[in-house]
């Protein structure tokens, strides 16, 4: 799901490549590790799934060997097969004849549903998967064209905390809380899983929660988890064996099965509508959106109620993302649910729309004059432009139906000002952009951060650091008091002086770009009434979702300790769980008033 190279942990499937000899090809099929008697077994492959080292992989391949289990072709000879139906595919991935001792390309039973579902009942299967033979591939989606159908009921659930255990269980794990999501990506509470565990399961499901803790529920909405339950990130995903859901959306006698290897988000259900058919809904569209029920108009486009707005939403399924399949439709939900904590840093604040009709990797705009075809309820401010010798009405991002209607405009980055558009002459913070130039990356920028921390602390100033969302960091000083441009921008200057001068091997302050190899710079010149930056929990025009994202500086030290960017760079779904763990880091960056000393 996020396109990670995993070849070296199954060394057995990399001679598949050499039986395509010259042809090229996309597949689509999943890694399985087999138990004794052929069937399926995730806990098996958990002990191929996170090994380093070259003598641990060798040695669990052959105790544990893998199979690739191939079942579409969506790419064949540089051309896309994604809109064939399944059927023209599925003939096409027969004729390349995969077979080998470390995959395989299961037969596919057409038309023998019924009987290939009683033969899995039979062998101790799971179930089957069923395909509409005439449906097409949609990448980044759940499609309703394609359906699992289980043998017993079983369902895919989401680990929000636990309760302690009593007994022999009182330093374990006494029942598993877990949850769904609904249409809306809120995480519903859905009961307690306490029996069907082994000692191993529990040892294990200790091992891996621990780290997740986390003071406050995940759930929301009611019924509500018990008091005295522990809480964690909504990470891990089991499957849950059940007799039947309660009108309250509780299940009914659950055993816990196994862990399974799962997006959290893609663990969406409508209770009602599984109860009342007795199957298990698995179809997700881009459309339902958080913000509420739509209604299709003609040409395909939809009409939303955004808190008492109109909204006319068009090109949900469009592929802004190609690298992972984001859509449109998830573009605008991302900035829906981010707005409890985006709106209030948006509000008041001249916006500049970076707009990508065609997605991150077709042309581009910037956007300072608000669209003339905006809704009459969409806020502007008319504010001197010196290059444009003219004034120009800037949006206002001031409400959600405003937020909305911008990202049905395809406009993926959000740039505002560092002052109000009231009083556009003062800026409310300073900010240092850290850029690194290569092969200086996001480590080595989380190490300038620190000695910014350092400068500002010795003068009794608070900083607060955010990621770029693209390679570097940037540290914002709230000021929140009287002060100009023409005290800010010098100062801001200074500052980077100072520090290429105290650290002149990893810090430059100019922008010439001939200097800047292996360094950071310290951007200053964005203290800049005409100016913007991009705003804090902005998505990033780049090849994955990536966010503007506050960070704290504990984690910013560990990035730097531990030299791992990855601790540092986050995606749109880790930034709403972020979000809904922490708050909003960046809060303090709009209150907290403070004066910069004499000059």
């Amino acid at each position: 799901r996020r396109l990670t190279d995993i070849t070296s942990r199954y060394p057995e499937l990399r001679p598949l490549g050499r039986q395509l000899g010259s042809r090229s090809a996309v597949l689509d099929g999943e890694i399985v590790a087999f138990d004794e008697r052929g069937r399926p077994s995730f806990e098996r492959l958990q002990h191929r799934m996170h090994l380093v080292g070259d003598s641990r992989i060798q040695r669990r391949a052959r105790e544990i060997p893998a199979t690739y289990v191939i079942f579409d072709l969506l790419y064949l000879d540089g051309h896309s097969l994604m809109r064939l139906p399944y059927e023209e595919r599925r003939a096409r991935l027969d004729e390349l004849g995969l077979e080998g001792p470390s995959w395989r390309t299961p037969r596919a039973h057409p038309g023998e549903g019924r009987a290939l579902l009683q033969a899995s009942a039979e062998q101790g299967l799971e179930g089957v998967i069923a395909k509409l033979i005439d449906s097409v591939y949609e990448p980044g989606r759940r499609s309703g064209a394609w359906t699992k159908v289980k043998n017993k009921r079983r369902q895919e659930l989401v680990i929000g905390g636990w309760m302690p255990g009593e007994g022999k269980r009182e330093s374990s794990i006494g029942a598993l809380l877990v949850g769904y999501h609904d249409a809306g990506g809120a995480l519903r509470y859905g009961g307690r899983v306490g029996s069907g565990f082994t000692d191993r399961h529990l040892e294990y499901l200790v091992e891996h929660l621990q780290p997740l803790k986390r003071k406050t529920s995940p759930f929301k909405g009611s019924p509500k988890p018990p008091r005295g339950a522990l809480f964690v990130r909504p990470e891990l995903v089991c499957e849950v064996e059940f007799t039947e859901w309660t009108a309250e959306g509780i299940l009914r006698h659950p055993v816990y099965k196994k862990l399974v290897e799962m997006d959290p988000a893609d663990v969406v259900l409508d209770v009602a509508a599984v109860e009342s058919t007795g199957e298990e809904s698995e179809s997700e569209s881009p459309s339902e959106l958080s913000i509420g029920p739509l209604r299709t108009l003609q040409g395909g486009a939809v009409e939303a109620q955004v808190d008492g707005r109109t909204l006319r939403l068009s090109n949900l399924d469009k592929v802004m993302y190609p690298k992972v399949g984001f859509t449109k439709g998830q573009l605008i939900d991302y900035y829906v649910r981010a707005a409890p904590a985006l709106l209030p840093h948006l509000h008041g604040r001249p916006l500049t729309l970076k707009r990508y009709p065609d997605g991150v990797e077709g042309e581009h705009f910037y956007e300072k004059q608000c669209p003339s075809h905006r809704p009459d309820w969409v806020q502007t401010a008319s504010i001197w432009s010196r290059h444009n010798a003219r004034n120009i009405d800037f949006c206002l991002a001031n409400d959600l139906p405003t937020l909305a209607w911008a990202a049905n405009l395809a406009d993926l980055e959000l740039h505002t000002s560092l002052s109000l558009a009231e009083d556009i002459e003062r800026p409310t913070m300073m900010v240092f952009d850290l850029d690194p130039g290569a092969p200086a990356d996001i480590v080595d920028c989380c190490r300038v951060a620190t000695w910014v921390r350092e400068l500002f602390e010795g003068l009794g100033l608070e900083c607060f650091a955010k990621t770029s969302g693209s390679k570097g960091l940037q540290v914002y000083v709230p000021l929140n008091v009287e002060t100009s441009y023409a005290e800010t921008k010098p100062f801001a200057k200074a500052v980077a002086e100072l520090l290429e001068k105290q650290h002149p091997k990893q810090v430059v302050s100019r922008m010439t770009k001939q200097i800047r190899g292996g360094r950071v710079l310290v951007d200053w010149s964005q203290n800049d009434e005409h100016k913007t930056t991009v705003c804090v929990y902005s998505l990033r025009a780049k090849e994955r979702p990536t966010v503007s994202t506050p960070v704290e500086w504990e984690e910013v030290e560990r990035a730097l300790r531990e030299k791992d960017a990855g601790l540092v760079t986050f995606e749109w779904d880790q930034v709403l769980a972020r979000v809904e763990e922490k708050g909003d880091l960046f809060a303090p960056v709009l209150t907290l008033r403070q004066e910069l000393p004499a000059f």
